[in-house]
């Protein structure tokens, strides 16, 4: 599948005393996500689980909604999804909500930092044609006995770099990686119609095969179609990332991107959010992509 020309479309704690003759053992991570992967599962699920009861709604079964949000739901994140949903209710419109991807971006023995991206679908009484949509969320989540609810749930986040967590391979490609996608995604998003050749080099030098020659065999046709539309993208620093998965050299993760377009036809700016899927592999000279994506 190629999917960089996609991508183009939508944007246009302590010490550890060493014993004589013993190894020392690393510290123990104080970010857990990816690490402990029963925790991480666990949050996930229950996250995702939380999301699609909350944010689902049925005229005919009002109650149904309001059990979930009892149930699953904690502190702020009560008044927030009912704020959200009062509309909803008041059109008597029907919604379903879908967890398509998530990731734990911040995980400790009683909190996370879950990066969500849902879709939607919703049908207006009389209406017999569903209108679908997309937003990314992070929830914040809060462990209470065995049992994670939701206790705060941001629509379009900013996320602040989590701090490195020293304590294992994981943990040091995660941190790393996800450091290595906040500077790519702005280097890789960003464009200025005027410097149509800086974006390209820029892409290459963050890349690796598969997306190396994706971008090279669309590099005429992207070129062409930004300086004709005479395209700027600007890109708000430190995308929120977190890491679906995690291994020694490769890394799978999700994004949101703030962006900024404006164009010859439209000048003013347009305020776009843009969810992203990416893969990270490490190379001798760092981090690079190997695959990135829209999530549409």
């Amino acid at each position: 599948m190629r999917i960089w020309p996609i991508l183009c479309l939508v944007v246009l704690a302590g010490c550890t005393q060493a014993v004589p003759g013993t190894p020392a053992l690393p510290p123990a991570p104080a970010n857990l996500a990816l690490v402990d992967v029963a925790a991480t599962s666990d949050v996930l699920t229950a996250s995702k689980s939380a999301m699609e009861s909350v944010f689902s709604y049925d005229p005919a079964s009002p109650g149904t909604q309001a059990d979930a949000a009892a149930k699953l739901l904690t502190g702020a994140a009560r008044t927030q999804v009912e704020s959200m949903l009062g509309q909803v209710r008041q059109a008597g419109a029907t919604v379903t909500t879908t967890a398509r991807e998530a990731a734990v971006a911040e995980l400790t023995p009683t909190s996370a930092k879950v990066l969500m991206m849902l879709d939607q679908t919703s049908t207006m009484p009389g209406s017999a044609s569903p209108s679908t949509g997309g937003a990314a969320v992070l929830v914040t989540a809060q462990r209470e006995g065995t049992t994670w609810r939701a206790a705060d749930i941001v629509v379009n986040p900013a996320l602040a770099p989590v701090p490195a967590s020293p304590g294992g391979p994981v943990a040091e490609a995660r941190d790393s990686a996800l450091a290595a996608a906040r500077t790519g995604l702005v280097a890789f998003m960003e464009l200025d119609s005027t410097d149509v050749d800086g974006w390209y080099q820029r892409q290459l030098a963050i890349s690796t095969e598969p997306l190396l020659s994706d971008i090279r065999a669309s590099q005429q046709s992207s070129a062409e179609a930004v300086r004709s539309q005479g395209s700027k993208v600007t890109v708000a620093p430190d995308p929120a990332v977190a890491a679906k998965s995690a291994t020694p050299d490769l890394v799978l993760g999700l994004a949101v991107v703030k962006t900024s377009v404006v164009s010859t036809a439209s000048p003013q700016p347009a305020e776009k959010v843009v969810r992203v899927a990416f893969e990270l592999a490490r190379q001798p000279d760092g981090w690079k992509f190997r695959a990135l994506s829209t999530v549409l």
